[in-house]
């Protein structure tokens, strides 16, 4: 195509249909917004996903060692405090040894040896019993009641009947002037000294202190007994026990280290019997028949945690397990799990041990990482929010407004005007809209002057093909014919006049 040609083309008055101002592509705006936007919040959400991920996969690890680590202190605390209380035994009949020994107390006089007895007893509040079994039979005891008061027992055995009479005094010091109480009673079934097996105990080892723990017949609780044999010119005399309730063992486990997660703490000894328990009444027998109470096994707790302990250690598996280490239950009813810890105390052949519900545990974490969760999800929308305000009126509206002034200036509808805001600002977009207000500025005058010489040019195109017609017209024949014939006419015309 010619140049002549293209000139011909060239509408320069346009349609008015295609002046009219079209507002920018909707697509392209969304498309905008939508990328700022996603840019955002993929950048908010990684932001809070590195903080959340990190603290849950911290949280997962660090419970197994939240587990031992609780455990090392409540196996820590147990272990004092029984040492503490086997020490005091162990004073209390080094004591009573030396006082027999060297003859300071008459042991064979009723009330010498009952007030010594009270004495040492009100002396050491961790005392249930201080008692003496004669080897003929009888026996005398200092007890300590629950509720603070003193008791003396004295039981005289008769060999002949296989009876014995028992004599309690009941000390209420809790009164404000003490009382005395004085019972006696036949005792049933009788009791003879050299049968309890505390006595036995110290019987076979003579001279040397042995610990037992058996039901105490008196309260129906179970007791820990420091006995050691006493004899005189190589004969026995008798056996001396100083007697700490259990019980006080099970109430510092309950106030110096209870659980506040819903687990239970308990001692037990290598035949998995109940000494000590966070749950008192699993110390108590669940039945008894006259002498024949026994202390109560894991597999006979009413506590459902503690029969979980013994579910856990009826398992081969948990025959592998090392003490001090946690290990995890899984019951196979109700798919429960529970965290489970045995450690060895180092005295006797005891064993505190600990077990909590995992959702004691991964409750607190759950509550702490749904708390985190929300707290991220209203950071993320607040601050997504935030951002996609500002970047809409800090990047997207200039952006789309100077795109709307491109689209503006295509359809020759640009005005000056509508980037006088944005021409004024100093940043990157001020100078992009002052650029562009001169860039247009220039393009229209071009196009005016575009315009100017396209008209000029068109009517130098006309001129040229008037005369290109008028010289194809004299050239043909027809012209020729004719020319010549005018000139023949003038020319006669000529002739004619006088």
């Amino acid at each position: 195509m010619t140049i002549l040609d293209q000139a011909e083309s060239y509408d320069p008055m346009p349609d008015r249909a295609s002046q009219t101002k079209k507002p920018l592509d909707f697509q392209k705006t969304l498309g905008i917004k939508a990328s700022l936007v996603g840019a955002v919040l993929v950048t908010v959400t990684l932001t809070a996903a590195i903080v959340y991920i990190p603290w849950a996969i911290a949280s997962r690890r660090n419970l197994k060692t939240m587990v031992a680590k609780n455990n090392e202190e409540i196996v820590l605390g147990a272990s004092h405090e029984v040492k503490r209380l086997l020490g005091s035994a162990r004073a209390a009949n080094s004591l009573i040894q030396k006082s027999f020994s060297h003859e300071l107390i008459d042991f064979e006089d009723p009330q010498a040896s009952e007030s010594f007895f009270l004495n040492l007893l009100e002396s050491n509040p961790d005392f249930t019993w201080i008692q003496l079994g004669f080897e003929k039979g009888d026996f005398l005891g200092a007890q300590r009641l629950y509720d603070g008061n003193l008791r003396t027992h004295f039981r005289d055995w008769d060999e002949e009947t296989q009876t014995t009479q028992k004599n309690v005094k009941t000390y209420v010091t809790s009164a404000p002037d003490s009382k005395i109480f004085e019972t006696s009673q036949p005792m049933e079934p009788a009791f003879y000294a050299p049968d309890r097996p505390w006595y036995k105990a110290a019987v076979e080892n003579l001279g040397e202190q042995v610990w037992s723990v058996y039901i105490y017949r008196s309260t129906l609780r179970p007791g820990l007994d420091a006995t050691v044999s006493l004899s005189r010119n190589n004969e026995l005399f008798g056996v001396v026990g100083v007697g700490i309730g259990l019980e006080q063992l099970s109430q510092f486990l309950r106030k110096e280290l209870s659980i506040q997660s819903g687990g239970e703490i308990f001692i037990i000894n290598s035949n998995r019997e109940i000494l000590a328990s966070t749950d008192v009444t699993e110390i108590h027998p669940k039945s008894f028949d006259g002498d024949n109470v026994e202390l109560k096994l894991l597999s006979e707790a009413d506590n459902p945690l503690l029969r979980q302990v013994d579910d856990a250690l009826s398992h081969p598996e948990s025959n592998e397990m090392l003490l001090s280490d946690s290990f995890l239950h899984t019951d196979n009813e109700s798919r429960q799990s529970y965290y489970i810890s045995l450690s060895d105390l180092g005295y006797l052949d005891w064993m505190v041990g600990t077990v909590v519900p995992t959702d004691a545990y991964l409750g607190k974490i759950q509550r702490g990482r749904q708390i985190l969760l929300i707290v991220n999800i209203f950071f993320i929308l607040v601050t997504a929010g935030l951002a996609v305000f500002l970047s809409d009126r800090l990047i997207a509206k200039p952006i789309l407004t100077v795109a709307q002034a491109a689209s503006d200036l295509e359809s020759e509808t640009f005005e000056v005007q509508g980037l006088t805001k944005l021409s004024i600002r100093n940043d990157e977009f001020g100078q992009l809209a002052r650029v562009f207000q001169k860039m247009a500025q220039q393009v229209a005058a071009r196009q005016q002057q575009l315009k100017r010489q396209v008209t000029a040019l068109k009517i130098e195109i006309d001129d040229v093909k008037q005369q290109q017609q008028v010289k194809k017209i004299v050239e043909t024949d027809f012209f020729q014919d004719l020319t010549a014939k005018a000139k023949t006419l003038r020319q006669r015309n000529t002739d004619r006049k006088p």
